[in-house]
């Protein structure tokens, strides 16, 4: 495949989801609000312009997600060098990630509410071992849920860790404006650089208790008030107390909107960020990001749950994001 294409899927309800081969991405997300097809994220006008996207709107992001502390690991007594594309450390799969991948879309499965896009990274790609086939799967249901199911194997062991980079906004100009709400106890604490430090810190007493539903802008500005250091906004690793398909692991509302999306995700992770980093024909805090993944630099902390797929093993992790009406 040497263009980039889109597919659309539409349900009876007047949502729809467009989806681009390029990076396997979600590059618009419409619900129906009183009659008027409403954008939930922050997305390009135009498809060519995700060539030059450097803030991954609404990608796959892999083969590991988040960052890889000095851009390197060791597995089995081998070290690995990979991309430094974020200062020292490697960033969602270093310079030549997936999101910058043209992925093949599986017409002959393809149909109004699902499609399947598919990638092969050989054995070397970004730095990484093995030979990694992934499928990313769509589907959008007629309960206005967006599933993503994420499928690989290897024929060697290899870190993978995946997920979807989309901001949401749920049509309001900024995410400072939403409620949100995270069933997180703890968080990972971050380093200068931005990666773990290995602890696990209880978000008790702090700004970054979300289990309570609220306000993002009030949370990010009561943090910058606090922090001794220039507070950007939030880009940290929340710890899910229980990743569930079945209970939602956060909930982010628009009150002026009056429209929700609700998250479920069997992974025991969620970054939280706020978009901080957005800039161009965007602004900062334009949207926020709910990446379910698992641990970042698991492969660099040995308490963390690990992150290698084995050969022989299947990986397969779910994200459903569902939309609905106050």
């Amino acid at each position: 495949m040497t263009q980039i294409e889109s597919v659309i899927l539409s349900n009876n309800k007047g949502m729809s989801v467009t989806l681009c081969n390029l990076g396997a991405r979600v590059s618009s997300i419409k619900l129906n609000i009183d009659g008027s097809a409403t954008e939930m994220i922050v997305g390009h006008a135009k498809v060519d312009d995700y060539k030059h996207d450097s803030f991954y709107l609404g990608a796959t992001c892999g083969r590991v997600c988040n960052r890889i502390s000095n851009a390197k690991f060791t597995l089995n007594g081998s070290s690995y060098n990979l991309s430094q594309n974020d200062g020292d450390n490697c960033l969602h799969g270093g310079s030549d990630n997936f999101a910058n991948r043209l992925w093949t879309i599986d017409k002959n499965t393809q149909d109004k509410q699902h499609v399947t896009l598919s990638l092969e990274s050989c054995d070397g790609d970004q730095g990484f071992p093995g030979n990694l086939q992934i499928n990313v799967e769509f589907e959008l249901t007629e309960e206005n849920q967006l599933i993503i199911q994420y499928r690989g194997v290897t024929d060697a062991p290899t870190p993978v860790n995946i997920t979807n980079h989309s901001y949401f906004n749920l049509g309001e100009t900024s995410c400072e404006a939403l409620l949100l709400t995270i069933n997180a106890s703890n968080y990972l604490q971050s380093s200068a650089s931005n990666t773990p430090t290995g602890k696990i810190l209880s978000v008790l007493n702090s700004n970054f208790d979300f289990r309570n539903e609220s306000c993002i802008g009030e949370k990010q500005q009561k943090q910058r008030a606090k922090a001794i250091n220039s507070f950007q906004g939030f880009d940290h690793c929340m710890v899910l107390d229980k990743p569930s398909l079945q209970q939602a692991c956060a909930v982010l509302t628009s009150k002026s909107k009056k429209v929700t999306m609700s998250l479920f995700t069997d992974q025991p992770a969620l970054q939280l960020y706020t978009g901080s980093y957005l800039s161009n024909e965007f602004k900062a805090y334009q949207g926020v990001c709910l990446e379910a993944q698992g641990f970042p630099d698991a492969v660099n902390v040995d308490h963390f749950p690990s992150t290698i797929l084995s050969s022989g093993e299947s990986y397969h992790k779910t994200i459903i994001y569902q939309f609905a009406l106050l």
